[in-house]
Parts: structure tokens; sequence; C-alpha cells
């Protein structure tokens, strides 16, 4: 935890002097009455190719350059520090152009976006493992499936074994949608129990009224309850991580196209050479 600690102080220490050693080069840069604006949009470029790239590091994790644990952190630092350079750039005003809006608005977002992974991919790890069992995305549906079928077949077999419907009327009015459909994008976005407590209280009220079969049958439908719940829980978790990525991606990509199409106009309108 100590080398933890002061891995980050050395790290926001480094970012500070850069962007202090930046900042001191760009009124050094506006004192000779020399323009800034080339330099620093080199740097905002540079840095937005280098947290691309990140992406492509996650791809070919056989390279020997360097753990993704070091390049996590290398793209957490670069990243906020784009925004000192950001300001410089632009001197802390929204540009009036539309591409350069755009461009803005874009980065912004993509800033925004970093910044909410950086918390879901520090919190939704530690609360899945708070769950039973971590499961591999792709593989929840066929799971889901697997409950179901053993949560009908349970049913099934308490009806052949005592003849009486309790069980199996109560799994076709409360549980047979809880087993067979997807919780919708509410609890998406917001994952609770509450319908697993539910379900629960109200088996544990039925089971007075249950032959000793049912009652066998019933307490397994407990466990396949939780299962569900748990899978459940899994899936909109690690979509929220897969949905969230899939757009900072985006916006990364979109970020790139825009700063190069920006740096080639701002060179064309300047009539220097690229």
């Amino acid at each position: 935890m100590k080398s933890f600690s002061k891995r980050r102080i050395r790290n926001a220490c480094l970012l500070l002097i850069t962007l202090a050693a930046v900042s001191w080069w760009v009124r050094a840069r506006e004192g000779s009455l020399a323009s800034s604006a080339f330099g620093t949009g080199y740097l905002m470029l540079a840095a937005i190719f280098l947290l691309a790239l990140y992406n492509v590091r996650k791809k070919l994790p056989f390279l020997p350059i360097g753990s993704s644990a070091a390049w996590l952190q290398f793209h957490i630092y670069v990243g906020v520090g784009t925004v000192g350079v950001f300001a410089l750039h632009a001197r802390a005003a929204w540009p009036s152009g539309w591409l350069d809006a755009c461009l803005a608005a874009v980065y912004f977002f993509t800033v925004g976006s970093g910044l909410v992974g950086l918390y879901l991919t520090r919190s939704i790890p530690v609360q899945l493992a708070r769950v039973s069992e971590e499961v591999i995305y792709e593989r929840i549906p066929a799971f889901r499936r697997q409950v179901r079928r053993q949560a009908d077949d349970v049913v099934l077999q308490a009806v052949s074994a005592s003849g009486a419907t309790t069980l199996a009327n109560f799994y076709i009015a409360r549980l047979y949608g809880f087993f067979g459909r997807s919780r919708g994008w509410r609890y998406l976005l917001r994952p609770t129990s509450a319908m697993r407590r539910a379900l629960m209280s109200e088996m544990q009220d039925l089971k007075r009224y249950l032959c000793e079969p049912e009652q066998s049958g019933c307490e397994r439908l407990f466990t396949l309850v939780r299962r569900k719940d748990d899978l459940d829980f899994q899936d909109a978790r690690q979509k929220v991580l897969k949905l969230w990525l899939f757009a900072h991606i985006g916006l990364t990509y979109a970020l790139v196209l825009l700063a190069v199409l920006h740096g080639l106009l701002a060179h064309a309108f300047q009539g220097g050479a690229l």
C-alpha cells in the first residue's frame, strides 16, 4: 500500500512538473511575441496518439513494451495532463469555429468518459467479487438457460411426486418470467436485490401451504433464484463496462481524426509546411 501511494505521489509530481515546464515555455514564447499554438498543438496531438495506443497495447499483450498496469497509469496521468495543455493551447477560451468547437466537445466528452471509466473500473470489480462467483460475460446467457431448465425440472418433479400444483401455480405466476426474461434497462443502470428479496419472501410464506415434495422443490428454487439473481448482476455490471469501453474508444478515434484534421487546416491557413 505504501509503494502504491508513493507511486501515485511520484506520478502526480512528474505531471505537475511537466505542466509547469510547458506553461513556462508558452509564457516565454508569448513574451518574445512568438506563437506557441503549434507547439502546444503538436504536444496535444502526440498525447492523444499515445493515449490511443493503450487500446492497441491491450490487444497485443505479448509485446515486450511494458506491463498493462504501467500503461494504464501512463494513460491516466497523460489524459489528465492534456487538460492543462488544452487550456494553454485554447487560451482557456471556447473555440468559435464549428470544427474547433466540435473538436473541443469531443475532447471533453472523451476526458469525461475516461473519468467515468476510472470510477467504473475501480468500483465494479469490487462489486462483482462480492457475489458467489465471477462468470465470463460471454457465458452468462448459457448459464441463464441452464438455471431456467433446472427450475422447470424442479417444478415438474414436485408435481409428479405429489400431484399437487400449488408450487407450480406460484412458479408460473411469479417465477417463470423471472427465470426467462432479462431485467431491463433500469436494472442495468441500478442493479439491486429488491426482486430477489421479494420473491424469496413470497416463497418463504408459501412453504407453509406446500406438501413435503413441494417443500423440497421450493428449497431448490431458493438456490436457483439466488443463482439467477447473481447472473443478472454479473451481466448488468459487466455490460456497463463493455458499453463504457465501446463509447470511450469510439470517442478516442473520433478525437484523433478531428485533431489531425484540425492540425492540417491550421497549417494550410497559416501557409506553413507540414
